[in-house]
């Protein structure tokens, strides 16, 4: 057997005369000082681990030492949800039509609640979003769904480049902040009945701003300068980098995130989200054996 690569052979060789001293001065302690032998030796053994361990197989802390590629994906991240062809379904719809247009955002809302998803991603470099149609999307899965985070991309063909993500509610309160009057609808619409409330929401809206004519300003169309803006500290776009993420390091920085979901990047033209208690349950049953 080989000592390990960059072994730190002086402080182990200090440790053990160390604990050579101890057992040659053993007796003149105070009577039951380190009265047992083996315990000394189990001390004198600890710089001896990492020789040992390569060649312990049934030893169960050794497991800990692997990447998180070597975890399946569907136990350390959840799916994303698609939702472009909602985006697409309403490009060529003006805001007066919104209303008749409702049961588009309605339908896919219910397919999202029904499926229990996690994530869902929005698009902002295809169709694009107003912001009156994001913001009753976005209300609509904090109050219906599981949905904990909108992660937001600008995609391209063979390319999917990361923005960052929010939650649903951090988002309508974002839009509230700077558009109250979509606070004001919403709180003189009654979500009793999924589809009427919808038709309902959006005449009133339209109503309003049709009022004010001011259609544009209202309802902008929402790209990823005015996300950064509206959502300021609570657009949570850190990443970490694919190649960072190799062996314990990788691991210990998804762990130690203070963030549940954890974003990882590969070569700005892909990406995949990592659920930090997913990676920690994966961790515990791969050291536990179970």
């Amino acid at each position: 057997m080989r000592l390990p690569n960059d072994y730190p052979l002086g402080p182990v060789a200090a440790f053990l005369l160390l604990v050579t001293c101890l057992v040659v001065l053993r007796h003149e302690l105070p009577k039951g000082s380190l009265s047992e032998l083996h315990w000394v030796l189990a001390v004198a053994a600890i710089p001896l681990l990492p020789w040992l361990l390569p060649h312990v197989s049934n030893f169960r802390a050794g497991p800990v030492e692997f990447a998180l590629r070597d975890l399946k994906p569907e136990h350390v991240g959840p799916g994303v949800k698609e939702i472009a062809d909602v985006a697409e379904a309403l490009t060529e719809v003006s805001i007066p039509e919104t209303p008749s247009r409702s049961g588009e955002i309605l339908e896919r809302v219910k397919q999202i609640e029904a499926e229990r998803t996690e994530l869902v991603a929005v698009d902002l470099a295809g169709a694009p979003w107003h912001l009156s149609t994001i913001y009753f999307f976005a209300f609509l899965l904090e109050s219906r769904t599981t949905v904990r985070r909108l992660v937001f991309e600008e995609r391209a063909p063979g390319r999917r480049r990361l923005l960052g993500m929010c939650s649903p509610r951090a988002l309508r309160r974002s839009i509230e902040r700077e558009r109250p009057l979509y606070k004001d609808v919403r709180k003189r619409t009654p979500l009793v009945d999924l589809d009427d409330s919808g038709r309902e929401f959006f005449s009133k809206l339209v109503g309003t701003i049709c009022e004010e004519k001011d259609a544009a300003t209202q309802a902008p169309v929402l790209d990823s300068s005015r996300l950064v803006q509206l959502l300021g500290q609570d657009f949570e776009h850190d990443q970490l980098d694919r190649s960072e993420l190799d062996g314990l390091p990788g691991l210990r920085r998804v762990l130690d995130s203070s963030r549940r979901y954890v974003a990882v990047v590969d070569n700005g033209s892909s990406y995949q989200v990592l659920d930090r208690l997913r990676v920690a349950e994966a961790v515990a049953r791969r050291v536990t054996g179970a």
